[in-house]
């Protein structure tokens, strides 16, 4: 893992003015940080909303002016959780600080910057590089976004976590959607098979007009083989060969992704440590 990612490292949401929004904001870090603790140690399903409070030595009708319920506020973290990721993802990829929603979370800091003046190969390894490097970094919220499905709850449909995953999944497929749309990626004819592909017009809202439907199964894979290294190493399957980290197994497997998708010879950026 870089000793130095890069990106400022002071909070993008300017502080609300007035002493009560100054406390409320305080409270509101405390809540989701204690609730994120919570998470870890008795799981998404354990969470309960007087075991929060008593962590923030506040009474369970205190934190109802905060959260209406504990779905409410499983709602709010995995929501909050995505949007974090999707932020480090877009400030890989060249968006600015100042270019992301306002919301109370320091301002990503990320391995390596590709913007628009780089060719796809480099962004996605930068985008592959950030989701890795939040991932690790933080835990618990990747286990409550990817971890198992918990019991009783259900997202609101069209709710707040919808929007926020469609911009961690965005972020992740425009690399290669400009790789496609340059004709960049290799296709392999199994991909345009009628059972990979799916129903009919099932990628159409994924896939730019006039880009081979074949790059919406590759979608898939592409983020199935990312997300897996990084899952392994979050909730510590190669710990025992890799107590430091897996940055080096990372990197050689993006690496054999770009050989893969037929990106490696358009990379300028160093892939291997």
């Amino acid at each position: 893992m870089p000793d130095h990612p890069a990106g400022p490292d002071t909070a993008r949401a300017p502080e609300p003015r007035g002493r009560r929004a100054q406390a409320r904001q305080r409270t509101w870090r405390e809540l989701r940080a204690a609730a994120l603790e919570e998470v870890q140690e008795v799981g998404p399903a354990g969470l309960a909303l007087r075991s929060v409070a008593r962590r923030l030595g506040m009474s369970p009708a205190g934190l109802y002016r905060y959260v209406d319920s504990r779905d409410g506020l499983l709602t709010t973290l995995i929501a909050d959780g995505y949007h974090d990721l999707a932020d480090h993802l877009e400030v890989a990829l060249g968006i600015a600080i100042d270019g992301l929603p306002a919301r109370d979370r320091p301002a990503p800091e990320v391995p390596e910057v590709a913007g628009q003046d780089r060719g796809s190969a480099d962004r996605l390894v930068a985008v592959a590089l950030a989701y890795r490097w939040w991932s690790v970094t933080h835990p618990n919220e990747f286990g409550l976004l990817f971890g198992d499905p918990i019991p009783g709850y259900q997202a609101p449909a069209g709710g707040p976590t919808v929007a926020a995953m469609s911009r961690v999944g965005q972020a992740l497929a425009r690399p290669l959607l400009e790789a496609a749309a340059a004709g960049a990626l290799h296709l392999d004819p199994v991909l345009r098979t009628p059972e990979v592909l799916g129903p009919a017009g099932a990628f159409d809202p994924v896939l730019p007009p006039g880009v081979d439907p074949a790059a919406g199964p590759l979608l898939l894979l592409a983020w199935g083989r990312l997300h897996g290294q990084v899952s392994l190493e979050v909730f510590g399957h190669h710990h025992w060969l890799f107590p430091d980290g897996c940055e080096a197994l990372f990197r050689a497997d993006l690496a054999r992704t770009l050989r893969d998708l037929g990106l490696a010879a358009h990379a300028t950026a160093e892939v291997l440590p």
